[in-house]
């Protein structure tokens, strides 16, 4: 009997949420905009981006929210199949990283000396490999001029990418696992490595900045915050993000851009406003909310 009510119990908590399909997002393609500008206007020098790449930040979470949504979707209905999920991933991201990489292989061929080109091919290894994270977490920090020479050193965040979407699938498989697919469970597992990663990365970022910046154990946490954030948006009474707090997001992410700089340790404590921006745009937003145009949610 005991058995019984537990199970009814969880299934009424289980209610709590409704993952019907969540349809394309036009917030989000503007939040990509807006993130992959800010990484270029910082890269250009261009005033008030100082802290531009945050932009990476900003798509992390934008990655767990679909990242996220595919799995626990697929894992609620009992369609998951984590070699079709890998495969999707490559599908959308090597065909493009191949191409990149042979035209600089080729125009490298004819305008750099031979120790440069050699540094190229080593570095077009890694990033075939998503391994450039790791790579140039050996070397130099991000923002050393030495790093801005290096052909390839935007990989360092794909490399960090693939590695969650490798291993974020087998965490959620395994909460689900253990706690009979339960909601509430899943979402509170996603909470927890939002606040150990959180965690370790100030930790990280204040004794080996470098690896804090580049090492996935110190970014998983942006990325699962995205994974928090669909959950809360997939509650049956979600949360109300009023105008002033979603006009608040806009702050945390914008002034993050304009605010911090390479001095700052990054992605220590400040990377919360740039987060938490995230996460409340994306928790106000819907599917007719064009980003890129205008700062308006619709409703």
């Amino acid at each position: 009997m005991g058995i019984i009510i537990l199970d009814y119990k969880l299934a009424w908590k289980d209610a709590l949420f409704t993952l019907q399909k969540s349809g394309f997002r036009y917030d989000i393609n503007g939040l990509r905009a807006w993130a992959v500008l800010s990484v270029v206007l910082f890269h250009f020098l261009v005033p008030g981006f100082s802290g531009g790449f945050a932009g990476v930040d900003v798509f992390f979470v934008i990655s767990g929210w679909l990242m996220t949504d595919i799995i626990v979707s697929g894992l609620h209905q009992q369609r998951f199949r984590l070699g079709t999920f890998y495969l999707s991933r490559a599908k959308r991201i090597f065909p493009a990283l191949i191409v990149l990489v042979l035209v600089l292989l080729g125009a490298g061929w004819f305008v750099l000396p031979t120790p440069d080109y050699q540094e190229l091919g080593s570095q077009s290894g890694y990033a075939l490999s998503f391994i450039s994270n790791i790579d140039f977490a050996r070397a130099d920090s991000y923002f050393d001029s030495n790093a801005h020479e290096k052909w390839l050193l935007h990989t360092w965040s794909l490399g960090a990418e693939w590695q969650f979407y490798m291993a974020f699938p087998l965490f959620l498989m395994l909460v689900a696992k253990l706690t009979g697919g339960r909601l509430p469970w899943i979402f509170a597992a996603l909470v927890g490595l939002v606040v150990s990663s959180f965690l370790y990365s100030v930790w990280l970022s204040a004794r080996a900045p470098t690896d804090a910046f580049y090492l996935l154990p110190t970014r998983a946490w942006e990325m699962a915050a995205g994974g928090v954030v669909f959950m809360l948006s997939k509650m049956q009474k979600k949360p109300k993000v009023p105008h002033w707090l979603y006009g608040l997001g806009w702050l945390f992410m914008l002034g993050t851009f304009a605010l911090v700089n390479s001095e700052t340790q990054w992605p220590g404590p400040w990377a919360v406003f740039a987060v938490l921006g995230t996460m409340l745009i994306l928790l106000r937003s819907g599917k007719k909310t064009h980003l890129f145009v205008t700062l308006l949610p619709n409703g």
